[in-house]
Parts: structure tokens; C-alpha cells; sequence
């Protein structure tokens, strides 16, 4: 294919022509390449970048509008290369930015990196004895006592509960107390 008969829809169904024809246009990349940076890019994420902004530039191309395939396709991969530095700089996005892989925080900090945080939880099958365990002890409280710690659990504070009962915060502090200490003892009590 000659440069005078230049068709793009022709190039984009043979794909033999396709990359030929980047190719030639590969030094476009490698000059945006070299006038911007982007984050994690390495050369093949850029010319996997250029082969896309290629592949649409090709689809797009209007010969009469009076500007080349060449200076067409570097408008529209620095148009999408500023795109790119746009997302990486915005503000919303800064959470994606820092983020950090497991792979790479693997790689920096080694393999037992989670071995501190699983020491402090508490397996499955213990959290539903100690739950069974908790919703057993509520027999042992007293209707006050159960409803205050319900409340409380539920994260209601215990001036608006007393206010809501029209009992004293006195006396709804003190169930609160009373359940937690009867919950203790039977926990402690527990295998």
C-alpha cells in the first residue's frame, strides 16, 4: 500500500497492514512518551495506548478536513494521554493512586505481612460460641437489664433511652452495669 492510496478503513481490515502501518507511526508515541509521564505506565502500557488511539484514529479519519493522518493521530493520543494524567491527578481518584497491591505490599514488607492482624482476630467458630454464649446470658438479666443492653448495643445512648422510658439515668445505668457484669461472669463460667 503507497502513501497516495491511503484508505483507513482498508487498514483496519487486515491486521497484517494495521501493524505495519503503526509501525511507521510508533516515533508519534515515543515523542508523547517522552514529554509526559504517567504513573505505573511502562513502554508497553504506552504502546498498548498508541495501538488503541490508532485503532480510533483510523476509524475517524477524514481525509477532507484538510489535516493529516499523522498530526491527526498525535492530537488524539496526546488527547488521550492528558485524559490519563487527568485521572491520576484527580482528586476523587487519589485513593486508586495509593493503593497499594498485595503483590507489591508482599514484595516490600514479605509474606507474613498478615500474621500480626490475624493474631488479634478471632476465629469463626469462636465468634459464634461467644455469640450463643451472649444471647444465652440474656435469660439471666432481668427485663430492665435486657432491654437497657439491647438499647445500648444498638447504639442508643443512654440519656435519650432513660428520657424515652421516663426512668432515671441512675437506674438505667446501673441495669447496664448489672447486665454487663452477669454477661462477664457467664463468659468467664464458659469452656
Amino acid at each position: 500500500m503507497s502513501w497516495t492510496d491511503f484508505n483507513p478503513q482498508a487498514v483496519l481490515t487486515q491486521m497484517e497492514v494495521f501493524e505495519r502501518l503503526f509501525y511507521d507511526y510508533r516515533p508519534v508515541i515515543y515523542k508523547v512518551m517522552g514529554r509526559y509521564y504517567l504513573r505505573d505506565f511502562d513502554s508497553d502500557d504506552w504502546l498498548q495506548e498508541g495501538r488503541i488511539s490508532f485503532f480510533y484514529s483510523l476509524c475517524s479519519y477524514e481525509e477532507g478536513r484538510g489535516v493529516s493522518f499523522g498530526t491527526f493521530f498525535k492530537n488524539n493520543f496526546e488527547n488521550k494521554i492528558k485524559s490519563e494524567l487527568r485521572k491520576q491527578g484527580a482528586y476523587k481518584r487519589k485513593g486508586m493512586v495509593e493503593a497499594v497491591s498485595l503483590e507489591e505490599k508482599i514484595a516490600q514488607e514479605g509474606p507474613d505481612f498478615l500474621v500480626d492482624y490475624n493474631y488479634s482476630m478471632v476465629l469463626a467458630e469462636e465468634q459464634i460460641l461467644l455469640e450463643e454464649e451472649l444471647w444465652a446470658s440474656f435469660r439471666l438479666l432481668s427485663g430492665l437489664e435486657a432491654d437497657v443492653l439491647g438499647a445500648y448495643l444498638s447504639g442508643e445512648q443512654l440519656e435519650y433511652y432513660a428520657y424515652k422510658t421516663t426512668l432515671s439515668y441512675q437506674k438505667i445505668r446501673c441495669a447496664l452495669e448489672r447486665s454487663r457484669r452477669k454477661i462477664r461472669k457467664q463468659i468467664k463460667v464458659m469452656p
